[in-house]
């Protein structure tokens, strides 16, 4: 079998015997949150959210109209919001054409593992109606040694991580002010 690889629609040089491709992202100490306001790259802290050199204080701060009371324009905190991608550490595939099988890997959190996704077909030969089928292995809920926990949603849609209420809730900048 011969595969090939592209990358934004065009080719990518491969060597005709790769059996995995993967996209891997430097997460480990970049910024998870981004002021919505100024843009700064923030720090989560005990106190809320900081930018180094600015601080706690954010320049572009816009008081709610509403308000007569608080921080006056660029005088209040910053407005975080998470960067996209940043929980993502590694996406693959991977080809196994001896076990006939494709393999997508996802890792969020832990970079050490993964969550995957495999599709493979049960030889001809086997006894049993998923001869010749395809089957799909997808993580579950309480499976032996997750990558993070999996909390069902409804069927085959799932929360990763901790479950709703088990962790607390986060203020925006104008429910802190």
């Amino acid at each position: 079998m011969f595969a090939a690889l592209f990358a934004d629609g065009r080719p990518v040089d491969s060597d005709p015997d790769t059996e995995s491709v993967s996209l891997e992202f430097d997460t480990d100490g970049m910024p998870v949150w981004r002021c919505r306001a100024c843009g700064d790259d923030l720090t989560e802290t005990t106190d809320g959210y900081t930018a180094d050199p600015a601080g706690s204080v954010c320049w572009a701060y816009e008081p709610a109209d509403d308000t007569e009371s608080g921080p006056d324009y660029g005088e209040g905190p910053h407005d975080p919001e998470r960067i996209p991608l940043s929980w993502c550490n590694r996406a693959g595939i991977r080809v196994d054409e001896a076990a006939d099988s494709v393999t997508v890997s996802l890792s969020v959190g832990d970079p050490r593992g993964a969550f995957t996704f495999t599709l493979t077909r049960v030889p001809d030969d086997s006894t049993g109606d998923l001869a010749g089928r395809i089957v799909l292995h997808t993580p579950y809920p309480d499976e032996p040694y997750p990558h993070m926990p999996l909390t069902p949603v409804r069927p085959g849609t799932y929360l990763v991580g901790q479950p709703a209420g088990a962790v607390p809730a986060r203020q925006s900048a104008a429910q802190a002010a």
